[in-house]
């Protein structure tokens, strides 16, 4: 546990205006990810990722791969990584979790890759292999404890856009 975090981003980014239809993201572009992600609280402290710089604008990319098996078939793809304010920190994996739920709930057609940027934690390896793997979110996705500190996390974006 980082016991005193620095509030390292104090040259907030613009806000972006979100836009939805039936609970679902319309506009799906870099700034869009952003604005929805900016505002996580963080589970261990009463700061946002982006006040703790653990989420950047330049940690988002968007792009399209073509699936190998199938000619003609595009992916595409929304790529998050996260920077957690310690090497060490005991809520990384939680915090990629919440980015992904988050993320998957309001974001249809895109396949959502979220991971920790490499060399900002001791065990960024295994943590990724965790967060790539569909049958270990969706169980810790349904961990009622685990939902208790994510709806936390998450109930100031669900009550400011309204879902």
């Amino acid at each position: 546990m980082n016991i005193s975090p620095q509030i390292k981003n104090k040259n907030f980014e613009n806000r972006f205006d979100l836009h939805f239809k039936d609970k679902l993201l319309t506009d799906i572009s870099v700034d869009s990810v952003f604005e929805l992600i900016r505002d996580i609280k963080d589970p261990e402290h009463p700061y946002t990722l982006e006040e703790l710089n653990v989420v950047r604008k330049d940690l988002i990319k968007i792009y399209q791969l073509k699936d190998e098996y199938v000619v003609e078939d595009i992916i595409n793809c929304i790529e998050v990584q996260f920077e957690p304010t310690i090497p060490h920190c005991s809520m990384a994996a939680i915090i990629g979790l919440i980015i992904k739920i988050l993320l998957e709930k309001y974001i249809k057609g895109y396949y959502i890759i979220v991971s920790i940027l490499e060399g900002s934690h001791v065990n960024d390896k295994m943590l990724n292999k965790q967060l790539k793997d569909k049958d270990r979110v969706q169980a810790a996705s349904e961990n009622e404890a685990l939902l208790e500190i994510i709806d936390e996390c998450l109930v100031s974006i669900i009550d400011k856009y309204d879902l």
